[in-house]
């Protein structure tokens, strides 16, 4: 077993594919309805979703190009 190959990254792709891609198809096929869902405004929720998940980008680039550099100069001088 230690002698098999890792999977292609076509065959990763294909795979998230289908994992990913297929029950949304299913979902959009049969359109249930989702009583959780009604009188939520999806539109809204996805757009607050992504307007934190933008905030948590820039924050965490801010913390791998500024903080991290210089705590890591520190443990390195301190050593």
């Amino acid at each position: 077993m230690a002698d098999e190959k890792p999977p292609c990254v076509m065959c990763k792709l294909i795979r998230t594919y289908f994992i990913l891609a297929v029950p949304i198809l299913f979902i959009m096929y049969t359109k249930p309805e989702f009583t959780l869902l009604k009188g939520l405004a999806l539109t809204d929720i996805f757009a607050t979703a992504i307007g934190a998940l933008l905030v948590a980008t820039i924050l965490w680039k801010a913390y791998q190009e500024f903080w991290k550099p210089k705590r890591d100069a520190a443990k390195k001088n301190q050593s």
